[in-house]
């Protein structure tokens, strides 16, 4: 019989071995039981640039010919992410301030896995910060087919947010759409619901928009004041790769745009973007109280971006997976 496996970074709770059943399905957890699981449930994990964000996927697969149950897993993050979503939602999920230094961790229970099956786990998490270094990792737990406890862990994956060194670069507005046809070229968005109490000044909303992407080094390309939308142009000189960034208010959302060939860059400098915002709209007095009154317009089913900004208590449905929510 295989030995009880230690956990190697302390996990929370008491580990409790499972009773024996002794109902009218023992011939077949008998059978069970002469399965050999040894090497045969397998862990992995992935991180890509999705979007705005970074999608962080586990896969936990049973190769077996017997199920498991009482699974436990451990999704370890650094402090500069925060978790934006994660699927399938119908998982119960639990956030706490992890043992290591700087990082937090996310657990999820599942009651079992069949045998010859795979259950998959999807997280997007954004950056909150630049200039940091981590790393995600996963720890399973599960009792397998003869009782015991046993814990799998992922390979460490590092993340590195780095800021965007902008040089401004000029070109005719008239290139903006075959810029935006390159191969190869990658595009992501921020979404911002301001909830204030007062009457929203649209025009202020706008002039902070430019004011913050100016700030980047970014050159002015095209500017609708009428539309309240502008185009800016720019190189980041650590990767040479040409960024267009776009801010408008279109139906009572703030929106950064971004686009390039380099997917990390529009993550960090689209982040950088909002965060700024945020802080500006806050330093404005009597706007808003906290930075928790401005909403990320993310679908909290699929992702994507939600048409509108919806008053109070009202609910906004996504055109993307049809699903109606309050945002607050």
């Amino acid at each position: 019989m295989a030995k009880k496996q230690e956990h190697p970074h302390n996990l929370q709770g008491p580990v409790i071995l499972k009773s024996q059943n002794t109902s009218e399905s023992q011939k077949a957890e008998i059978s069970f039981e002469q399965v050999d699981q040894e090497n045969k449930i397998n862990l992995s994990n992935d991180l890509i640039p999705y979007n705005a964000s970074y999608r962080y996927s586990i896969s936990l697969k049973n190769e077996s010919l017997a199920p498991i149950t009482e699974i436990k897993a451990i999704i370890k993050f650094p402090a500069f992410l925060k978790i934006s979503r994660y699927s399938p939602p119908i998982l119960e999920s639990k956030q706490s301030k992890s043992d290591k230094k700087g990082y937090y961790q996310l657990q999820f229970e599942i009651e079992e896995l069949s045998e010859k099956s795979e259950t998959q786990i999807i997280c997007y998490f954004s950056p909150n910060s630049n200039n940091n270094i981590g790393e995600l990792n996963t720890y399973i737990t599960f009792v397998n087919n003869k009782d015991y406890i046993r814990v799998i862990n992922s390979k460490p994956i590092e993340i590195r947010i780095k800021p965007a060194t902008i040089q401004p670069k000029i070109i005719p507005s008239s290139e903006i759409t075959t810029f935006l046809k390159t191969k190869d070229i990658k595009k992501g968005i921020k979404s911002l619901g301001i909830a204030s109490k007062k009457k929203t000044n649209l025009d202020l909303f706008f002039n902070f928009i430019d004011q913050n992407i100016k700030l980047h080094k970014f050159q002015l390309i095209a500017k609708d004041n009428e539309k309240k939308i502008s185009w800016y142009f720019g190189t980041d000189l650590a990767t040479s790769q040409d960024i267009l960034v776009i801010g408008q208010i279109v139906s009572n959302k703030v929106e950064f745009l971004a686009a390039s060939q380099n997917h990390q860059i529009i993550i960090s400098l689209l982040s950088n973007l909002s965060e700024n915002f945020k802080k500006r709209a806050l330093s404005v007095g009597g706007m808003i109280r906290s930075i928790k009154e401005i909403y990320d317009l993310e679908c909290k089913y699929c992702g994507a971006v939600l048409p509108y900004f919806p008053k109070q208590g009202e609910s906004v449905e996504c055109k993307s997976c049809k699903k109606e929510q309050i945002l607050w």
